[in-house]
Order: C-alpha cells, then sequence, then structure tokens
C-alpha cells in the first residue's frame, strides 16, 4: 500500500510483512464496535503512518499478544522481526542530495 501525503511531506510505503493469526481473528464479541476499530492493524497502519511522517523515519506493526491491544507502533529499528507485521518506509525526496 502506498500513502502519498502531498507536496512536501515525507512519503510512507507500507509494506505487509506477513499474515498474523491475529489479522484475521474478528474482533471478541463481548469488546464495543469501537474498540474493535481501535485495535485493528487498518488502525495500526494508518498510525504507524503518520508518526512515520511525523519522525520522518521507518515504523513497524508489531503484533503484542495482549487482546486489548494487538498491535503496537514501534521504530522499526527497534521492532522483533518474528513480531513484525508491517512496515512503514520513508523516503524524503525534497532534501537535496549532499554532496
Amino acid at each position: 500500500m502506498d500513502d502519498r501525503s502531498g507536496p512536501g511531506r515525507a512519503f510512507g510505503a507500507m509494506t505487509p510483512v506477513r499474515s498474523s493469526a491475529a489479522m484475521l481473528n474478528p474482533p471478541h464479541p463481548d469488546r464495543s464496535p469501537k474498540r474493535g476499530r481501535l485495535c485493528s492493524i487498518e488502525n495500526a497502519n494508518r498510525v504507524a503512518t503518520r508518526v512515520a511522517e511525523h519522525i520522518l523515519t521507518d515504523t513497524a506493526v508489531v503484533k503484542t499478544g495482549n487482546p486489548l491491544q494487538p498491535f503496537r507502533v514501534v521504530l522499526a529499528s527497534k521492532a522483533t522481526p518474528g513480531r513484525t507485521v508491517s512496515r512503514v518506509v520513508t523516503c524524503n525526496d525534497d532534501e537535496p542530495e549532499v554532496q
């Protein structure tokens, strides 16, 4: 997936790493629809993209094993490879190359 943020902003390319059982499981029936949206992989990827754009560095979405917070956004450099669900890779082509 690509998320183009507009002129003068960082470009984030979301890269799915692999399927996760947590991504395929529907929200728990005892939880509210709002909790389901907040805990979704789609929301985690949206947050990861916004964070990457703000801090101008790569981020990753990792699975936590906690049903109340199944995904967490972290710096890509700190992500545990076995828990990584997706990554947001940033690049800033607006800056001239230093030679």
